[in-house]
């Protein structure tokens, strides 16, 4: 016997839901990036102040000349950095972005197919249930004929 449209599409569902469950670990895991960004960022600011405030401490103390180059070169290291941070943020955002919209199109696709076997289920119920209809209708006609000869 041939196998209802429904039970053939489930297999389609089937790879929509693993499609799903992946989109879903991609998209937890660049929203995770985005949140880990956002804090490191925090931390090399709150560094880069508790280092300003260490060498505004030690220059009124008195410094050397070779100190406070290599103070003055390490924050602008630390700075370089900090920038450098921002435009990967900036670029992991955007990644999200496009990710968030994959996510749209995989759950989107797949609540498609889901509501597509809902429907055809439904048809196949009705299709099945008028049939035995007709059967029952049938042999309560040939049950009827019978007691009328």
């Amino acid at each position: 016997m041939k196998k209802k449209r429904s039970a053939r599409l489930s297999i389609v569902a089937d790879l929509e839901q693993r499609k799903r469950k992946e989109a879903d670990k991609f998209l937890a895991e660049h929203v995770k990036r985005v949140e880990n960004d956002k804090t490191q960022l925090l931390q090399l600011e709150n560094y880069l102040l508790e280092y300003q405030a260490e060498y505004k401490q030690t220059c009124a103390k008195g410094i050397s000349v070779q100190n406070l180059m290599s103070y003055q070169s390490f924050m602008v290291k630390v700075g370089n950095v900090i920038e450098q941070h921002k435009v990967s943020m900036e670029v992991n955002k955007q990644q999200l972005i496009e990710v968030k919209k994959y996510w749209s199109r995989v759950c989107a696709r797949q609540n498609a197919i889901d509501s597509l076997i809902v429907k055809l289920k439904k048809k196949e119920q009705y299709s099945a249930d008028k049939a035995l209809q007709n059967l029952i209708d049938e042999a309560s006609l040939r049950n009827f004929s019978k007691n009328l000869k």
